[in-house]
Formats: structure tokens, C-alpha cells, sequence
């Protein structure tokens, strides 16, 4: 899975979350582990790479530095559009926990955040100073981070009629003149009929401003369906939501499945060790930011 597909998550999530986490028990514990711990996974191999690349154009000569830059391009475009899912991610989270008063969601998630955040401001670093990024792909990236940041302040224009959503997004007069904009739209009774076209805009945009190459298809893949799994089949079912996505979720769930049942097996051992709470994992998601 390509970053750029996440942004199709991050705008259903925008446009429907907000009304449904008010009627939800939880947030699936086990989808928020889940998150934790392919996001933590991503965080330190974007960091390893950053790392790696910013010593090796220091020493590398001139001829060389295009192909390094070539290189990193794909981590950077990553960094820069995953950032528009985890701050609508993590600011549904917060909401959910203020909304019911608990502290189930917004630790684990913030954790995440500020992991990523770092991780851009790294990214951006790089691009400010690196050694021999060279002027044209210099402006790609400037555009896309521009673009990331407008994306993310208008979708959470969306989740801030609904809740509070202050210092999640880039620039907060932004967020609320989209959400100012948003609440106009369903006086007229247009919200609704603008989700496709929100999409398909959220598709277009970009694909056009970044290479075919994903830098993590695979975690990519298992941070979407962790969040995905947090969600009963409601929010899916009422947006028509695209197959790929619904793929996502469904294949999490079986993978939750087969656990259950290996669990469920190694009990019949009678060197099997019983566990305290079928279903719950030893080593718990907690901060490391």
C-alpha cells in the first residue's frame, strides 16, 4: 500500500468518525496494539534511513549525490503524507476519550504522533540543508509538504464541527474556516453529496505529486487495517467505502481469528501454560517518545 492511500482513509475518517465515536463503547484495544506497534515499527526504520542517508552526503562526491537523494525521495514523500492520516487518527482518539472521559486511546496514539512528528521535522531538515538536493526536486517536495498540511488542516475542518481539534492541525484559522465552510455545507444539505467528490479529489491530488515507489507497502497496509479494525462495519457500509479498504479490515479480522484459535488450541497442551486473560497480549503498548 502506497502512503497516498492512506489519505483516502484519513478523509472517511474526517467525514464520518466524528458522529459515530460518540456511540461507540471502545476503541478495540487490540486494533489500538496493533497501530502502536507497525507505527513504532515505521517510526524506527524512517529514522535508521534518515540517519543513514544524511552521513552518506556528507562524504559522498558530487556525482553521486542525485542517486542518494533518488534514494530517500521515497521515505520522504512517506513521512510527509502519513502525517495527514496519524493527526486525523490521533485527533479522533483524543476526542473519543474527552467525549466518554476515559484514557483507553489517546496515550497510545499520541505516542505515535510525536514519533512522527520528529520524524518530519527531520525530513524537513534535511531538505532545508542537505547536501545536493537538487533545485527541482527540492519544489516537489515543498509542494507536496504545502499540500499535506492543506489537506490535513481542511479534513480536520470536518472532525472540529464535531470536536476540538486545537494544535492538531498546521495552521488553526485554517481548520476553522473549513469548518466553518463544512457546517454551511449541511445547513444546505450538501455534506453528504460531497463525499465522492472529496474522495476522488483526495486520490487525484496525490497521485499527480508523488513517485509510484512506496517506501513501506507492507506496514503501510497493517497501520491501515489496525485503524480500520477499531470500526464496526457501519461506518464502512454507509459511505460505500472502496473495496480495498473493506479488504483491509476483513483481513485483519481473520488474522485476529487465527490467533484466537492458536490460543484457543495450545490450551489443550497439558505443558501449555494458561494464559491470566485469553486474548490479551504480555508486552502492552505504552510510550517510548
Amino acid at each position: 500500500m502506497h502512503a497516498r492511500d492512506q489519505v483516502q482513509l484519513a478523509a472517511l475518517l474526517a467525514t464520518h468518525a466524528p458522529i459515530q465515536i460518540r456511540t461507540m463503547n471502545q476503541i478495540s484495544p487490540k486494533g489500538l496494539e496493533q497501530y502502536w506497534t507497525h507505527s513504532k515499527s515505521r517510526l524506527d526504520r524512517w529514522g535508521r534511513l534518515l540517519k543513514d542517508h544524511s552521513e552518506s552526503v556528507k562524504e559522498a562526491p558530487t556525482a553521486q549525490l542525485p542517486g542518494h537523494w533518488e534514494t530517500i525521495r521515497p521515505i520522504l514523500e512517506e513521512i510527509l503524507i502519513s502525517d495527514v492520516l496519524t493527526r486525523v487518527w490521533t485527533s479522533l482518539c483524543i476526542a473519543f476519550d474527552r467525549i466518554h472521559r476515559g484514557e483507553t486511546a489517546e496515550a497510545t496514539v499520541r505516542s505515535v504522533f510525536i514519533g512522527h512528528l520528529e520524524a518530519r521535522n527531520r525530513a524537513l531538515n534535511l531538505m532545508v540543508y542537505g547536501r545536493g538536493l537538487d533545485a527541482d526536486l527540492a519544489v516537489k517536495l515543498n509542494r507536496l509538504r504545502r499540500r499535506t498540511e492543506r489537506w490535513t488542516d481542511m479534513l480536520l475542518g470536518y472532525v472540529s464541527v464535531a470536536t476540538d481539534v486545537k494544535n492538531m492541525g498546521f495552521d488553526n484559522e485554517r481548520v476553522q474556516e473549513f469548518s466553518r465552510d463544512i457546517r454551511e455545507q449541511a445547513r444546505d444539505g450538501s455534506h453528504s453529496a460531497g463525499w465522492p467528490l472529496l474522495l476522488s479529489s483526495a486520490l487525484d491530488a496525490f497521485r499527480s505529486s508523488t513517485i509510484d515507489t512506496p517506501a513501506h507497502p507492507h506496514l503501510n497496509q497493517r497501520i491501515t487495517a489496525a485503524i480500520m479494525s477499531c470500526f464496526g462495519p457501519e461506518i464502512f457500509d454507509s459511505t460505500g467505502v472502496i473495496r480495498p479498504l473493506w479488504e483491509l479490515r476483513i483481513s485483519n479480522y481473520a488474522d485476529d481469528t487465527q490467533t484466537m484459535v492458536e490460543q484457543l488450541l495450545s490450551l489443550e497442551s497439558p505443558d501449555a501454560a494458561v494464559p491470566i486473560e485469553l486474548g490479551t497480549s504480555p508486552n502492552e503498548p505504552h510510550p517510548r517518545f
